[in-house]
């Protein structure tokens, strides 16, 4: 009885240690997976951080070998070496600027005397099919590293700028789980073209039960790639404190971890749920800006806004919604909800006024894949409002997530008839890749360099600069929030014709718009009887 009273008592107290251990070795566990599920989603936000900075870096040193390329620098005359020295000077990030013979032999500098280089990799198109994209080497035993830019004329000279390799990173890159981490600049054909360790102990990783996490992101428009490596060891040495935790206080930490679940659950909700009730309920309404002919006069079309009108009758700006719209994926049911009020408000109007246009926005979100173009046909399809009548406008404040997928979204746009733009130029993450890959039909300048004319030299001559790519493009040109008459005097004198603010009309209800479409856009029958009732009156 008393050995069989041991054996039960040892079982008892066996089963109790089994269920007291299970929820710390089970939060143990979870612990693990998270750490490693949030150090890999950490090493992609590191990657995706690091080929940002990379890509302005080359995007800026692209633009100053174009700049230079497109005014014909192709010797070292005195005017031509001040106009290297001065795009030097304006990107500082760049080590050398050069002109080069044929031969591909550097002849002169922004320094005097050119570097000589060594080739590491082979050379790829980077942004056109004149600029080349190369590693090359310089010092003893090619302890420098840099990536060169070279622009080619026909005749096979040219320029080229070069970035040190330690020029791609920021000065501060970390993670924000506080794991350390390596972070490396290569090519696409293997060639390493720069490399930073956040710890020296990294060069000598630890074993560890928890994987390493591994993370790459590819640059779309140049020939390179951000590798991240975080050992299991630095993951383990970043959590080493909540692992202890977890094992003191393991049920505690679980009870914890289920109340704030369901505090979570409770407040799951919110904003968003406020967001996709409006949208059900029709709250969200378009509101038209005019775009004006400023050589004619004429109206030519509107761009469509949205508000949200609430149940009591408020009106809410975008500023305060859309950030959360985007984010959340209500943004998709908002736009198409937009291009049906649109569709309603407009088309008896907009039948018979076949030059008249109408535009949307779209987000990055919309050129992941065609559904849009096909909602789009679903919806204006059987619509008075014509295809061509249509533009999309694309952004430049949120990076594309697919530059060929977003080309294919565009085609399919513009073979249903409608115009795509490109809104923001100048302002946000494509410069002029987008406007190279994209095929749009028109630019859109920002407001931030309209403000400028009268004020800032530097934004006029960007002002000036816009105009003239549109012209060398072919593509319409429509400048944003013009505010002053001396803004629309300068635009003109410039060559520009269309564009749209508040010197104009604001963001105007249905109902006014419809009204000013009247008054600016009226019929040919309703022209020639305006005489017929004065004379009656």
């Amino acid at each position: 009885m008393i050995r069989d009273g041991g054996h039960s008592w040892r079982k008892a107290l066996l089963g109790g240690l089994a269920v007291a251990l299970a929820p710390v070795l089970g939060l143990n566990v979870l612990l693990a997976v998270n750490f490693v599920t949030a150090s890999q989603r950490d090493a992609d936000g590191v990657a995706a951080e690091a080929l940002g900075f990379v890509e302005e870096r080359l995007d800026n040193a692209s633009a100053a070998v174009i700049a230079l390329a497109l005014k014909g620098v192709s010797d070292c005359e005195p005017a031509e070496a001040t106009a290297v020295q001065a795009a030097w000077r304006r990107a500082p990030q760049i080590s050398e600027i050069a002109v080069v013979d044929a031969a591909g032999a550097a002849t002169c500098s922004a320094l005097g005397t050119p570097r000589v280089v060594r080739r590491a990799s082979a050379e790829h198109e980077a942004i056109s099919p004149e600029l080349a994209l190369s590693t090359v080497t310089a010092g003893e035993n090619g302890a420098q590293r840099f990536i060169r830019l070279q622009w080619r004329y026909p005749a096979g000279d040219g320029l080229r700028a070069l970035v040190p390799g330690d020029q791609l990173f920021p000065k501060f890159l970390r993670a924000r789980g506080s794991a350390a981490f390596a972070v490396q600049v290569v090519m696409l054909d293997g060639p390493v073209v720069a490399r930073r360790l956040l710890d020296p102990a990294l060069a000598e990783p630890q074993p560890s039960i928890i994987p390493s996490v591994h993370a790459a992101s590819a640059s779309s428009r140049y020939p390179i790639r951000v590798d991240v490596d975080m050992p299991g060891g630095a993951i383990s040495q970043a959590n080493k404190s909540l692992f202890v935790y977890a094992n003191l206080s393991g049920l505690l930490f679980a009870a914890l971890t289920v109340a704030g679940a369901v505090l979570l659950s409770r407040r799951s909700g919110g904003p968003v749920r406020e967001i996709h009730d409006g949208i059900r309920r029709g709250e969200f309404i378009p509101y038209y800006q005019p775009v004006i002919d400023i050589v004619t006069g004429r109206l030519t079309g509107c761009e469509v806004l949205v508000r949200w009108r609430k149940r009591d009758g408020s009106i809410v700006p975008p500023g305060r919604f859309i950030s959360l719209a985007e984010a959340s994926g209500e943004i998709f049911p908002m736009t198409l909800a937009l291009m049906e009020a649109a569709r309603d408000d407009l088309a008896a109007f907009y039948c018979d006024r076949p030059h008249l246009k109408l535009g949307f926005n779209l987000f990055a979100g919309h050129f992941d894949d065609v559904t849009i173009a096909d909602e789009v046909e679903a919806i204006f399809s059987g619509s008075s409002i014509r295809m061509g009548q249509l533009m999309f406008e694309v952004t430049e404040r949120q990076p594309l997530h697919d530059i060929r997928r977003a080309r294919q979204v565009i085609a399919r746009l513009q073979d249903l008839g409608a115009r795509v733009a490109l809104d923001d130029v100048g302002t946000g993450h494509g410069g002029l890749s987008y406007l190279l890959k994209l095929g749009v039909d028109v630019m859109k300048m920002d407001k931030m360099f309209v403000d400028a004319i009268g004020t800032d030299r530097y934004s006029v001559a960007i002002v000036d600069s816009l105009v003239k790519l549109a012209e060398d493009m072919n593509l319409d040109l429509i400048a944003e929030g013009v505010e002053t008459i001396e803004q629309v005097e300068y635009l003109r004198a410039k060559g520009v014709r269309l564009a749209q603010g508040y010197v104009f009309a604001p963001p105007l209800p249905a109902s006014s718009f419809l009204a000013l479409v009247e008054a600016m856009a009226p019929l040919a029958r309703e022209v020639e009887d305006a005489p017929k009732r004065l004379a009656s009156a």
